[in-house]
């Protein structure tokens, strides 16, 4: 996965970490030299000296490429100008850090795929919404002892046809996870499913687990 940061203030490093602890190509956009150099230096990665509005400093970081982009930088104009040329390179992921609530609606314009605000602003968030897209989490339970999520079923995933039971009884899975709920996309329908209820292709689980098996309750989920 490469990952293009726009930002390299004190976020925009706690990413990085992140994303190099887990083996992700970065590239991080900052106007400041001395960002940029302390970056190469302790990481290791490439850092771009220039504004991330310019469309030439995108290019130089590689924008053409990117799976997913991450907007950190301190102005709400620089991040909005951002996306928007962004979005013209038909990037998947668009993330950007809000800083004032009045750009909310401006950067659901522009197509950014998630809006964090600066509150409520978590790296492990920002890093969850880039590695597991087709992940939707909806809340954290019992402070944040379970998370609860949604994922849609690919059409000819293998879980097609089978039963609950059949599927809560597979060795990837555990005690812990739980589909609580199903939404039938074609026929708008949603239904607490019961342990003979079949699962149909594009449909909505809505999944209870904990928060270090979401990714592996995932993975088997989504297989095709």
């Amino acid at each position: 996965m490469y990952i293009i940061i726009a930002g390299g203030g004190a976020l925009g490093i706690e990413l990085v970490k992140k994303f190099t602890e887990s083996k992700k190509d970065v590239v991080v956009i900052d106007i400041h030299k001395e960002n940029c150099d302390d970056l190469y230096a302790s990481y290791g990665i490439e850092a771009v000296c220039g504004n991330a509005t310019n469309i030439s400093v995108l290019k130089a970081a590689g924008i053409e490429k990117a799976d997913a982009v991450i907007a950190t930088m301190r102005s709400d104009a620089d991040n909005l100008a951002f996306t928007v040329l962004a979005r013209s390179f038909a990037i998947p992921e668009i993330i950007v850090r809000m800083n004032n609530k009045s750009y909310l609606e401006a950067y659901k314009t522009a197509g950014v795929t998630k809006v964090l605000h600066v509150i409520d602003t978590l790296v492990d968030d920002i890093v969850h919404q880039v590695e597991k897209p087709k992940v939707q989490t909806v809340a954290k339970l019992g402070d944040g002892a379970v998370e609860l999520f949604i994922i849609r079923v690919p059409e000819n995933g293998k879980i097609v046809g089978k039963t609950v039971s059949e599927i809560a009884s597979h060795h990837e899975l555990t005690e812990e996870s739980i589909i609580a709920g199903i939404f039938n996309v074609k026929e708008k329908d949603f239904i607490v499913p019961r342990g003979n209820t079949k699962i149909q292709g594009e449909a909505d689980l809505f999944v209870i687990t904990k928060p270090d098996l979401v990714e592996r309750t995932a993975k088997y989920l989504l297989r095709t």
